[in-house]
């Protein structure tokens, strides 16, 4: 069984062969935490794909309900709007650390759990020339070294298919760049022909995507 999990870029991935977790403006830290509780359940997907989000999307649990809050908004009555997406998102090399301990973390736990994954940028997030301070740095040399993490300064999903013929789903998403419109499902085969390619040549490994 094949997974993936990320936000309306995965979501628009209507034809993916497996379980599709993502969710529409879904975070980076969603789409590890409900992998995570996934194969909690007992699940054990053979292949997992994770098309990273922007980086400054924050996943909070409201104290006063369940609800769950995407993104750099309102925690609860007593934190305003403002204060909270400036503490979380003043500078884009902060949220890319955060990021990077991330997809160390998680990484990680997937290769002691025996899973195979692979971790893609899918809007374009990443700029090597703005990643400053020595812990971002560090952080970035353990993710670069995991070949199961396509390298972020080179390939953006996005952008991979709006370059081999992709067309997007909706007439207002011409109004974006290429690297973070909405593309049609049938474009994503475009998208699964350069990750299936990459698992193969750089992974030596195969993928069944006709299974469900």
């Amino acid at each position: 069984m094949l997974l993936l999990n990320g936000c309306s870029y995965g979501w628009e991935w209507k034809s993916f062969p497996g379980v599709n977790l993502s969710k529409q403006g879904g975070s980076f830290k969603r789409s590890i935490r409900t992998t995570m509780e996934y194969i909690a359940q007992g699940n054990r997907p053979e292949y997992i794909f994770i098309p990273i989000t922007t980086c400054t999307r924050y996943e909070v649990a409201r104290i006063d309900n369940d609800v769950e809050i995407e993104g750099p908004y309102t925690i609860d009555s007593k934190l305003e709007h403002h204060e909270l997406s400036f503490e979380l998102s003043d500078s884009c090399y902060r949220d890319w650390d955060y990021c990077f301990m991330d997809l160390i973390m998680f990484s990680s736990w997937l290769d002691t759990q025996g899973i195979k994954y692979l971790i893609w940028d899918q809007a374009n997030n990443f700029d090597r020339v703005h990643i400053k301070g020595f812990r971002a740095i560090e952080k970035l040399k353990f993710v670069e070294s995991n070949p199961r993490i396509i390298d972020l300064f080179s390939f953006c999903g996005n952008q991979y298919m709006h370059d081999n013929g992709g067309v997007v789903e909706f007439e207002e998403d011409m109004k974006q760049t290429p690297d973070i419109r909405h593309y049609a499902d049938e474009s994503y085969t475009i998208l699964q022909g350069y990750l299936d390619q990459y698992i193969k040549n750089k992974l030596n490994e195969t993928v069944d995507w006709t299974q469900k």
